[in-house]
């Protein structure tokens, strides 16, 4: 199973060495900021993404096989923080970030077309004082919405919103107080029971 789609990309993340770097959209609420870990500025996509460098970091996180909503770090230091305005800093809180692998050539140009490697949400963006003033973003991988109740109930009301005249959930209440009979005895009541009886039935 290959990580990319182009096999470009493929063939050059197996090499022993290889020019990869990494690339970010952050979506402030002022407007999208996009930057890349090299020097310079490179495009993709019709968009232009300014290099940070050494000054940009990003966590990484261990590979895992089980399915997982991770988090990341994404830091921007000693470049002109004035880009990013600071109503942002109060106002991205679940914007998304997207993250980009790619790779360059000899000659400094792209290989191929970057592939997104990782898509969360922004945590609240903030400046770290210091020697040097940071803008750091915690950000939680998509996947963390799979642990949010949605606020959507198994009841015909909500049902109705979905697919309006059917009636398959009308019966729900009664069947969280049915009795349920097998071989003339009670084996259970309803869904919501909790327990089993073999009372017989007269």
């Amino acid at each position: 199973m290959s990580w990319f789609v182009s096999s470009a990309n493929e063939s050059e993340s197996a090499k022993e060495y290889a020019q990869m770097f990494i690339a970010a959209d952050l979506d402030f609420t002022s407007g999208v900021q996009r930057y890349w870990s090299g020097f310079g500025q490179i495009t993709f996509g019709g968009n232009t993404y300014y290099g940070t460098g050494d000054l940009g970091k990003i966590s990484s996180n261990p590979e895992a096989t089980t399915l997982v909503a991770q988090t990341k770090t994404f830091q921007l230091s000693g470049i002109d923080l004035s880009l990013v305005d600071e109503s942002d800093l109060d106002t991205c809180f679940n914007r998304s970030v997207t993250e980009y692998i790619g790779f360059l050539k000899s000659d400094g140009t792209l290989l191929d077309t970057p592939e997104k490697n990782w898509e969360g949400l922004q945590d609240k963006p903030r400046r770290v004082d210091g020697l040097e003033p940071v803008i750091e973003i915690n950000a939680e991988h998509r996947l963390s919405i799979i642990d949010q109740a949605d606020g959507w109930r198994y009841t015909h009301e909500h049902h109705q919103q979905f697919f309006p005249g059917d009636n398959g959930f009308r019966e729900v209440p009664s069947v969280e107080t049915a009795q349920i009979y097998w071989g003339g005895s009670i084996v259970g009541v309803g869904l919501n029971g909790g327990r089993r009886r073999t009372e017989r039935r007269k």
